[in-house]
């Protein structure tokens, strides 16, 4: 007998009538008594810590199945006239007496009865905001796999068909299958450019998994529960989380599964219970609890792969031909979704099979085998929270902490999230999140308690949406996706670079600077050294830190050395100054004329988006983009970046006017919103702009475009009177460009401040370091560049020289070359020469 649910189509096997079980290694599902007694004890304990339980049918449901017969009775004891308790040494509580206490129950579970957590942070890069627009998007793309699938299928079947037909076939019915495999083939094309659009729309990613604590009675418990979804969309993320995690696989430096396989699981891994709410394509509701491991978590994948056994299916549903016993019939409409039938049937299975084997400790490559030593593998279950709304940061915090204070492998992208997610963490539990945030970007006009922290750590963090930052923005704005996501970014910049306070004038020499209150906090969660070591190193991690943090916000993330060089090491030592304006009264400044305001719209607002779009403009500039499909010039993020700066004051081109740089700006602040793109290109996508900021239809606005209009520039210049500099600009002239520039520049500086204040005077020259520092390593890169360009002109030359069998140059010729060569060499001692004078100045400044 066995117990089913007609679904559409398929029909749902909760139980099945119950065989006598073969004897083995593999465990069978606790029953009986056993999971209500674990129930009970596990809420007495937690009641006497004063902690929160999970929901009685998490632990019935989706806990007990998974422990072997035997296990709950091990941890549970049963005092005469009480309620039973869990035994002292069957549980441990980790951060006591904190807003952040979890009762961790030891137990031993089936090595096929947990899945892996979707939210790993070594993989999260691969996840976008989860806003209405990304989910919408994700469904159509449920829809468009389901149809490739389905194409395949067809054309599987069409072509098996054509195979079939015997040399006795007519002509007619040859043609008719010839035409049959051409129309599957079109329709399997046309499903393909469908899905492969969908793909873009994405960027290749999917939306973040929202989850939150469970309910019961009206109250959160310690469990998480997901947002309803249909059953297609919840195999989609499980899938998509699972093949992410074994893409970062493959950095280590062995085969996780052989070694699964032959040592087993000898560390404990954290566990959480998680009730997934779905859907049937007929409307039925239903939800699955399962254990969702937190920490190790592609152990679990690995685990399942050597049971044979596909993630979703242990979600979603196991079709019954997968686990079918002696004397069943099999049925592929069948699905298998209660977790105790699944794992029983997984046990009976493999202990079966070890049975059946003529030698089993022989037949090391049989399933039972290869499974064997994970047949129980000790895990620790969450089972009680002091706060169950901070359940899901809490497990966050220790997968982060294993990923970045471990020995595993870690991308870029992923680790500066996990980076970021700890600052963000850290400012939090120091209570001075909100502080900073209202303090440096309202300037006191809000008040921190106004703010909703929980919310505006969701934004930050990518896991929620940026509604909570509209408080953030002026009261005359109303809050568009643009301003939101540019207020994140502001958020994003201050928490990364703190104000500090400017050096008392009575500290001695010495002494121990006061950084304030927000320096300390990012140091402790980056872990960097002290506020007197200087140097760009802390500020390339920290922008590397800011990119991945922004990217969360769009849906096309690019390489994360785009960004660099766009902070710099005094704003890590002192912080990065805020303009409180607005975006829309950010570009009405520009189209006054406010070259000011045109460089902090660039640099603090349009990068990200510069970066980050359907077609990037600012690239890496690094080796990978010489291949043939590279747009485009190769040239240094600041360098772009610098060239848009001064296209306000110094266009390279007359058709750059501030009608088409405006317009630019407000393209490229809007295009994330974007639900089309041109010319059937992804969303996000637009015309280039002429001179008078209306759109050149037919014109991509892109790299190619971009490259053209604000040129590379291959020397810093001081006004629109000197002579241009281009990339054709040797590199002689370029060194002499950087040194005369120096001398004109302090010449100005001397004349302009003869009679003013001394204090004001170093003031502002204080303040005309920075830039200047800046100017001068773009104009060094860039020279450095032209060396490099023309070291490989000269040893292709040569090569191209000796195949062609032709003479080496006349001596003159030579000699020529050489004293040029020298010469630039000459200038680039000076420049030493200068710089190591500037150095010894710096120490006096």
């Amino acid at each position: 007998m066995s117990v089913g649910i007609g679904v559409g189509r398929k029909a749902v096997l909760e139980m099945a009538s119950r065989k006598k079980d073969l004897q083995g290694p593999f465990p069978y599902p606790t029953a009986g008594e056993w999971p209500e007694k674990l129930y009970r004890a596990i809420v007495s304990t937690c009641a006497d810590a004063g902690l929160v339980p999970p929901p009685r049918q998490a632990v019935i449901e989706g806990l007990a199945p998974t422990l072997a017969a035997g296990e709950a009775k091990r941890v549970v004891e049963t005092p005469r006239n009480g309620e039973p308790r869990l035994k002292a040494a069957a549980y441990h509580i980790e951060g006591r007496g904190t807003p952040h206490a979890l009762l961790l129950l030891n137990l031993s579970g089936h090595g096929a009865g947990m899945l892996p957590w979707a939210l790993n942070d070594r993989t999260r890069s691969s996840w976008v905001r989860p806003t209405a627009e990304n989910i919408v998007r994700h469904e159509h793309l449920v829809a468009a796999e389901l149809a490739l699938a389905g194409a395949e299928a067809s054309l599987r079947r069409a072509k098996g068909a054509q195979r079939a037909l015997g040399r006795g076939a007519t002509s007619a019915e040859k043609d008719a299958a010839v035409k049959a495999v051409e129309a599957a083939q079109a329709v399997r094309e046309r499903v393909a450019v469908d899905h492969r659009d969908a793909v873009v729309a994405l960027g290749a990613r999917r939306p973040l998994p929202l989850v939150e604590a469970a309910q019961e009675d009206g109250a959160a418990r310690t469990a998480l529960t997901t947002e309803l979804m249909s059953v297609d969309l919840a195999a989609s993320v499980q899938r998509f989380a699972v093949q992410q995690m074994r893409e970062r696989g493959r950095l280590r430096p062995y085969d996780l599964v052989e070694s699964m396989s032959q040592e087993g699981q000898r560390e404990s891994t954290v566990a959480v219970l998680q009730q997934t709410r779905m859907t049937d394509p007929d409307g039925t509701r239903f939800s699955a609890w399962r254990l969702m491991q937190v920490t190790g978590n592609n152990r679990a994948d690995a685990r399942l792969q050597i049971f044979g056994i596909e993630s979703e299916h242990l979600l979603t549903g196991v079709p019954q031909p997968l686990l079918v016993r002696d004397g069943e019939k099999a049925d592929r409409n069948l699905l298998l979704r209660g977790l105790p039938e699944i794992l029983r049937r997984v046990s009976g299975k493999l202990n079966a099979e070890r049975v059946d084997s003529v030698d089993p400790e022989q037949d090391t490559e049989c399933r039972s085998s290869r499974a064997e030593r994970i047949a129980e593998v000790p895990v620790r279950v969450v089972v009680g929270a002091a706060s169950p709304a901070r359940l899901e940061a809490s497990l966050r915090d220790l997968n982060i902490h294993d990923h970045l204070r471990g020995q595993l492998l870690f991308e870029d992208e992923d680790r500066s999230l996990g980076l970021w997610t700890l600052l963000v963490t850290a400012y939090q539990e120091a209570n001075l999140l909100t502080s900073l945030l209202a303090g440096e970007l309202t300037g006191g006009r809000v008040e921190p308690s106004s703010l909703d922290e929980p919310g505006i750590v969701d934004a930050l963090v990518g896991a929620g949406p940026l509604d909570p930052l509209a408080a953030l923005l002026p009261t005359d704005v109303e809050p568009a996706p643009a301003d939101l996501r540019d207020m994140a970014i502001r958020c994003t910049t201050v928490l990364l670079f703190p104000p500090v306070p400017p050096r008392p004038k009575d500290l001695p020499p010495r002494a121990w600077m006061p950084t304030g209150r927000y320096w300390p906090v990012v140091r402790g969660a980056l872990q960097e050294a002290p506020w007197s070591s200087k140097g760009g190193k802390r500020a390339e991690r920290r922008t590397e830190v800011w990119a991945a943090a922004i990217a969360q916000h769009f849906v096309h993330q690019r390489n994360l050395a785009a960004m660099g060089g766009l902070f710099s090491a005094e704003d890590t030592q002192y912080g990065v100054v805020q303009d409180r304006r607005s975006l829309d009264v950010l570009i009405a400044a520009c189209e006054t004329g406010d070259a000011a305001a045109w460089n902090v719209l660039v640099r603090r607002h349009m990068v990200p988006g510069l970066v980050n779009a359907a077609e990037p403009f600012i690239t890496a500039g690094q080796g990978s983009e010489t291949s043939a499909e590279r747009k485009g010039d190769r040239r240094t993020p600041s360098n772009a970046v610098l060239a848009l700066v001064r296209a306000f004051t110094e266009p390279e081109r007359d058709s750059v006017t501030h009608a088409l740089l405006v317009a630019f700006a407000r393209s490229v602040l809007g295009a994330p919103e974007a639900a089309d793109g041109v010319d059937g290109k992804a969303p996000g996508t637009f015309w280039a702009l002429g001179a008078d900021g209306s759109p050149r239809v037919g014109v991509l606005a892109d790299k190619g475009w971009y490259d053209l209009m604000f040129p590379k520039l291959a020397g810093a210049r001081t006004g629109r009177g000197d002579d241009a500099t281009d990339e054709d600009q040797n590199a002689e002239d370029h060194s002499e460009s950087i040194v005369d520039e120096g001398d004109e520049t302090e010449q100005s500086a001397r004349s302009a401040h003869d009679f003013v204040d001394p204090a004001a005077r170093a003031a502002e020259l204080r303040e005309q370091v920075t830039p200047r520092i800046d100017q001068l390593r773009e104009s060094v890169d860039a020279a450095l560049e032209q060396a490099v360009r023309l070291a490989e002109l000269v040893e292709d030359a040569v090569k191209a020289r000796s195949e062609a069998g032709f003479d080496p140059e006349p001596a003159e010729v030579q000699r020529a070359y050489a004293k040029a060569v020298a010469g630039i060499r000459k200038k680039n001692n000076a420049i030493s020469e200068r710089l190591g004078d500037t150095l010894g100045a710096v120490m006096d400044l």
